[in-house]
C-alpha cells in the first residue's frame, strides 16, 4: 500500500495535469469521491460556464451587451456565478492545500521529502509516524499535520508559509535540499504527544511533579535533540 501511494504521488508529482489528478483521486491511495473531488470538479464547472457564457455574449449580441437578455446572461456571468464560485473554490483550495500530494506537486523541491514519509524503510521521524498511522483525523494530510499547529492561527500561518513557499519555487528562486526555516518548534511534537502514554512514560519528559517539562514546553531542550530528523535527505534539516 505505501509503495502503491508513492508511486501515485511520483505521478502526480511528475505530470502534475489537473484532469489527471481527478481521475486518480484526491488523497494518495483512497478512491475517488470525497467532497473537495467534487469542490474541484464544481469549481472547473463553474469556471469554464463562466468563460462561455461571456463568449456567447460576445458573438450572439456583439452590439447589445447592456441591454435585454443580453444583460441579464451577462449579469449571470459576471456576478451570480461568481458569488457562488467564490466560497467554493477558495475552500476547495483552502482544504487540497493541506492535502500530501499537494505538498509533493513542487515535485524539484518536495517530492523527495513525501517520498521519504512513505519510504517503507526510512527511519525518519516522518515515516516512523505516516507507517504507525500517528495521522490526523483527515486521511493524507501527514504534513500539514506536523507542520502546523492547532486553531486557526496555525491554520493560516501554514497558509501563509505555504504561499510563500510556492513564490520561491515558482520564482526559482530556493536552493535544494530545502532546510527549515529556524527550528523545529516542540509544541508542532506537543500538541499529540503531550497526553500520550508513551511520552509520558518517559521520565526524561518529566518535571519532579509529573508534568511534562517546562524545558519541552518552552524550547529549550529541542525534541530534535534526541530523536532522528523529520526527514533523512542528505543536507537536509526538517
Amino acid at each position: 500500500m505505501l509503495g502503491q501511494r508513492a508511486h501515485l504521488l511520483e505521478s502526480w508529482a511528475t505530470h502534475p495535469d489537473v484532469l489527471a489528478f481527478i481521475h486518480a483521486g484526491h488523497v494518495l491511495g483512497e478512491r475517488w469521491g470525497s467532497w473537495v473531488d467534487w469542490g474541484i470538479v464544481l469549481s472547473l464547472s463553474l469556471c469554464t460556464a463562466i468563460v462561455a457564457l461571456i463568449v456567447w455574449v460576445r458573438i450572439r449580441y456583439p452590439r447589445r451587451a447592456a441591454r435585454g437578455r443580453a444583460l441579464a446572461l451577462n449579469a449571470l456571468a459576471l456576478i451570480l456565478l461568481p458569488a457562488v464560485l467564490l466560497p467554493f473554490a477558495n475552500f476547495t483550495v483552502f482544504e487540497y492545500a493541506k492535502q500530501d500530494n499537494f505538498c509533493g506537486s513542487c515535485h524539484l523541491a518536495m517530492a523527495a521529502y513525501v517520498r521519504d514519509m512513505m519510504e517503507p524503510q526510512s527511519k525518519s521521524l516522518a515515516a516512523l509516524h505516516f507507517r504507525g498511522n500517528f495521522n490526523p483525523t483527515q486521511p493524507g494530510t501527514a504534513c500539514y499535520s506536523c507542520h502546523a499547529t492547532h486553531g486557526v492561527h496555525g491554520t493560516m500561518r501554514a497558509k501563509l508559509q505555504g504561499l510563500s513557499d510556492a513564490y520561491h519555487y515558482v520564482t526559482g528562486t530556493y536552493t535544494t535540499p530545502i532546510h527549515l526555516r529556524g527550528t523545529f518548534p516542540n509544541v508542532l511534537c506537543l500538541k499529540c504527544h503531550i497526553d500520550s502514554r508513551i511520552f509520558r512514560a518517559q521520565r526524561i519528559h518529566l518535571d519532579k511533579q509529573g508534568a511534562v517539562s517546562p524545558l519541552i514546553v518552552n524550547n529549550t531542550i529541542s525534541c530534535l535533540m534526541c530523536h532522528v530528523s523529520g526527514h533523512l535527505l542528505k543536507g537536509a534539516n526538517g
